[in-house]
């Protein structure tokens, strides 16, 4: 399993999120606890294994494909045009999750153990969170300024009311 680059914190160091983003930021700590979970089921046994991966998938469906939309149809058109590499590597990314997904699914259903899915997945989504939060979301917060960062918000909380969120609503299921 290929592990993903992203920049580590120093000791002591915190983000801080302006408040369009801030729903974005729950949803990830959700997937966080969620990678977690997925990464120690796979260290497990089998039937350990086959709970988490349901338990993901759940919150796959629940969570994380309104999440995935919301990036791709509303933040990331805001700031494609000036990080270009990022927002491929996570459009990429986002693609290479669902299809890890998918076979995940394929697995539960044929009876396979999903241990070596689940790590992947797990890491994957971790690395890729990981990313989001350090580079993209610090170089948002830098590039739109006040006026963009309102409007990026106010297409956020839109979008997300019509998934049926509250305003500033986490997905959760973490």
């Amino acid at each position: 399993m290929r592990r993903r680059p992203f920049p580590e914190l120093p000791a002591g160091a915190r983000l801080t999120r302006d408040p369009a983003l801030v729903p974005l930021s729950q949803d990830h700590h959700h997937a966080l606890v969620q990678s977690l979970r997925l990464r120690d089921a796979a260290a497990g046994g089998p039937g350990p294994a086959a709970e988490a991966a349901r338990a993901f998938l759940d919150h796959w469906r629940n969570a994380m494909i309104g999440h995935f939309a919301e990036e791709q149809e509303v933040l990331f058109p805001a700031v494609e045009a000036t990080l270009v590499e990022a927002v491929a590597r996570l459009r990429g990314e986002h693609a290479e999750i669902a299809g890890l997904v998918a076979r995940l699914e394929e697995s539960l259903v044929a009876g396979s153990d999903p241990r070596d899915l689940l790590a992947e997945v797990g890491w994957l989504v971790h690395d890729h969170i990981r990313f989001e939060e350090r580079v993209l979301f610090e170089a948002v917060q830098s590039r739109l300024g006040p006026t963009g960062l309102a409007d990026l918000g106010r297409a956020l909380a839109v979008h997300r009311a019509a998934r049926g969120l509250a305003p500033g609503c986490a997905t959760g299921g973490g």
